[in-house]
């Protein structure tokens, strides 16, 4: 019967520290996310025009050269070397190159506006909360549905994090080289006019490149496609207050009961307490010494009594 008690009290204190803190969690997380994506995306922006046209235009000449039956072109679907050695990329690769391409920009930019959208919602909430604006239970039950509801938009952004978001950022630089530079058809035209955009080459001379005459357009490109590392990270943004959670509750179940953290805690309270306390405030007042100064030559300037 103690025991259950217990468990009791300790799940009421679970939920009264996750009243207080998951709801400033969730809203820092929400914030960094879409600061992140608000960055990210407007460097991606720069390349994805660019990049969607090409792909594009590739695809329209793919497409050609497919219905015209050019014997240079793969006559199944898949990619092949022709007789000269030169790989050809087929009508569906560029279609779902073009697919990721775009789907990839969309949801970062939906996501962005959530974020900003929820983030901007879920602050006076918070806020009037914390500061006890509003108590009761009524209130304490509506912001619960509310964590609820943000909770699991964390959960459905997981999922477009990492399909099309994390797995566009993987194949990114892979279909850029192939793109440009391993695989035909190429649209020559809008290959130029890329370079004249960016200011680089897509096959520039080594030498010219050590001297800092040219730069080569593929590193340009992907230094502003969307990271690997970036889309990682706010993954774990996103699953930040479900750890967060599950850590509060570890930490009032066990952790803090554990014998380490026990003996650990004990030592830092020792320590305090043996600390000399510094005082609060300046007590010590100085002497008057410039009102006995000022006596002595009061004495020594008076007029001599005869």
């Amino acid at each position: 019967m103690a025991t259950t008690n217990n468990r009791r009290v300790d799940m009421k204190k679970y939920k009264q520290k996750l009243d207080s803190r998951l709801g400033v969690v969730l809203l820092m997380c929400l914030v960094t996310i879409f600061v992140i994506l608000g960055i990210y995306g407007t460097m991606h922006s720069s390349v994805h025009d660019e990049l969607t046209v090409y792909v594009n235009r590739t695809h329209q000449i793919a497409s050609e050269l497919k219905n015209a039956m050019d014997e240079n072109y793969p006559k199944e679907n898949q990619t092949n070397i022709d007789k000269h050695g030169r790989v050809w990329m087929t009508v569906e690769e560029l279609e779902d190159y073009a697919y990721l391409i775009e789907k990839t920009n969309s949801t970062v930019w939906n996501l962005f506006f959530w974020n900003l959208v929820l983030s901007i919602f879920l602050f006076p909430i918070v806020l009037a909360i914390h500061l006890g604006w509003i108590a009761g239970n009524g209130a304490k039950l509506a912001y619960r549905v509310v964590l609820l509801i943000g909770l699991l938009f964390c959960i459905a952004q997981f999922l477009h994090l990492v399909h099309p978001v994390f797995w566009g950022a993987v194949r990114f630089p892979g279909m850029l080289d192939r793109l440009f530079l391993e695989a035909y058809p190429r649209d020559q035209y809008h290959i130029d006019s890329i370079q004249r955009r960016f200011a680089c080459e897509f096959k520039p001379h080594d030498t010219l490149v050590q001297l800092d005459l040219q730069q080569p357009c593929i590193p340009k490109m992907k230094n502003s496609l969307l990271p690997t590392y970036s889309t990682l990270l706010l993954i774990f943004i996103d699953l930040f207050p479900f750890l967060f959670g599950a850590f509060i509750y570890a930490w009032s179940a066990w952790i803090k009961n554990s014998n380490v953290v026990r003996t650990a805690r004990q030592r830092v309270e020792l320590n305090n307490s043996r600390r000399v306390p510094f005082p609060t405030h300046n007590v010590y007042t100085p002497p008057e010494r410039n009102t006995k100064s000022i006596g002595k030559q009061e004495e020594s300037t008076a007029p001599e009594k005869y």
